[in-house]
């Protein structure tokens, strides 16, 4: 797992989620997310993102399994609600159900499970209204490649009838 560390990162990945990139496609875009309550980020880690998501989106909500990055965020970031637990493992309908609608997810995703989790997005298509995600390259290479091109498969298929990579 890498760990964000750049603030222009970190900013580009924040400002991708309400569509202030400056561009005009931006796949993420959102004109209003409030106070953030259906704002889930993915294993925050030492809470580079979650430091500037949390001033932007008061409500959000973090997912983390490693417990001393819980402990971590718990006094670095004591407005942060934090679940300890593994993001493959969350009832994303049932936190969509709390949250009171659709979530936003945001996360750098590690390259290991990435596959997986955006697969578990779609197991739970309706409670995912938008996802705003870093991963390694060769992964987004596979998102969104074309037909009888060696990097064109499953993950493919999926998420090119399904959403927009």
């Amino acid at each position: 797992q890498n760990y964000l560390s750049d603030q222009n990162y970190v900013l580009k990945i924040v400002n991708c989620l309400r569509g202030e990139t400056g561009k005009d496609d931006c796949p993420t875009k959102l004109t209003q997310i409030d106070d953030g309550a259906r704002v889930v980020e993915l294993g925050p880690g030492a809470g580079a993102l979650s430091r500037v998501l949390v001033e932007r989106y008061p409500k959000m909500l973090a997912i983390e399994l490693d417990g001393r990055a819980v402990d971590l965020l718990a006094d670095s970031l004591p407005g942060l609600t934090v679940l300890k637990s593994d993001v493959l493992q969350v009832d994303y309908r049932a936190i969509a159900e709390l949250r009171g609608g659709p979530l936003v997810i945001v996360g750098n995703l590690p390259y290991y499970i990435t596959s997986q989790i955006l697969f578990s997005f779609l197991d739970c298509a309706p409670a995912v209204r938008r996802g705003c995600v870093t991963m390694q390259w060769e992964v987004a290479q596979r998102l969104v490649a074309k037909p009888r091109t060696k990097d064109y498969g499953i993950l493919s298929v999926v998420f090119q009838l399904y959403c927009k990579p």
